[in-house]
């Protein structure tokens, strides 16, 4: 159902002005708690029930264009290893979900991310560069992990 109805609205999307040159793709997934003595089947705890909405959604169109509804104790990792996205895009995933195993695939298969830095991971800094701090740019730096494009505007 899903696919028959992104079928038919795409063409609705709304037109905005912010334009990357490869596909950018926003990966997010969110509990829904359900009533678990009418859902006893999604139960995930001894007292709550739910299931997990997984959404890739595309920021051309500003659309959802890979959609999953599992139970709640899948990863949205999990979610995205299985999606099939072409080669150049740019997946933006939540900082709280950093998975390094992820994005070393992601960038095997020739899609970059966007990520935030967790507070406890392990880098060096090889190469700092200039950044306009007119266009909200708060850094520009390499790491000491040749595979790891990391864009973080929190003051790194």
């Amino acid at each position: 159902m899903f696919g028959k109805l992104l079928q038919r609205s795409q063409w609705l999307t709304p037109s905005h002005n912010f334009r990357f040159k490869n596909p950018l793709y926003a990966l997010d997934s969110s509990n829904i708690d359900l009533c678990l003595s009418v859902f006893p089947w999604a139960e995930f705890r001894s007292t709550k029930s739910g299931v997990k909405l997984h959404v890739g959604l595309n920021q051309q169109g500003i659309i959802p264009e890979f959609v999953q509804i599992t139970d709640s104790n899948v990863h949205v990792v999990n979610f995205a290893r299985r999606l099939d996205l072409p080669a150049g895009s740019i997946v933006d995933r939540d900082t709280a979900n950093n998975d390094y195993g992820l994005y070393k695939s992601l960038t095997g298969r020739g899609i970059s991310f966007v990520t935030g830095l967790k507070t406890n991971a392990k880098f060096r800094v090889v190469e700092r560069r200039s950044v306009l701090f007119s266009k909200g740019l708060t850094s520009d730096k390499t790491s000491n992990r040749p595979l790891f494009f990391l864009y973080y505007s929190m003051g790194c």
